[in-house]
């Protein structure tokens, strides 16, 4: 019996924003108006075609220019204690309020995150998933219309 894969909707679409994404990591350092304008088409093909983006791709590009965000070439950090509280039932003190602040070096978008070692992110926990697909890269009906380079007499 064989399985049907289930046909996810927008398959290319993704696939184009997968290309520029990588297009967009690859070229940041080198070229960071081209890779700022890579991030900027993946972010738009995602919005016209209303398709979610990972949180980890959102995550590795500015919000402002779309560049892609590599600490050290694209951007720097910054870490920010703000205030020290001490617990009264244990002498150790914690940080409660620390912050990273991440700087894009073309347009000086600052970004901050919480640091926390028992905060999670929802869309990384198990129990947010309902269900996943799997884009199978194999595809039949490219294979037929492909011509035969063996039998084809413009090649000899």
């Amino acid at each position: 019996m064989k399985r049907k894969s289930k046909n996810l909707q927008g398959r290319e679409c993704y696939r184009r924003m997968n290309f520029l994404y990588q297009a967009s990591m690859l070229m940041a350092g080198r070229n960071n108006v081209l890779s700022a304008f890579y991030g900027k088409l993946c972010k738009n093909i995602g919005k016209k075609a209303t398709l979610r983006i990972a949180p980890s791709i959102k995550r590795d590009l500015c919000k402002r220019c779309s560049l892609a965000q590599k600490p050290g070439l694209t951007s720097y950090l910054n870490v920010k204690s703000q205030k020290r509280r001490t617990n009264k039932q244990s002498s150790s003190s914690t940080d409660e309020g620390s912050q990273v602040q991440l700087v894009c070096e073309l347009c000086g978008y600052k970004r901050n995150f919480n640091v926390s070692s028992n905060y999670n992110i929802w869309l990384e926990n198990p129990e947010c998933v309902a269900e996943e697909c799997t884009l199978d890269l194999k595809q039949s009906s490219s294979n037929e219309n492909k011509p035969d380079v063996k039998n084809n007499p413009q090649t000899k």
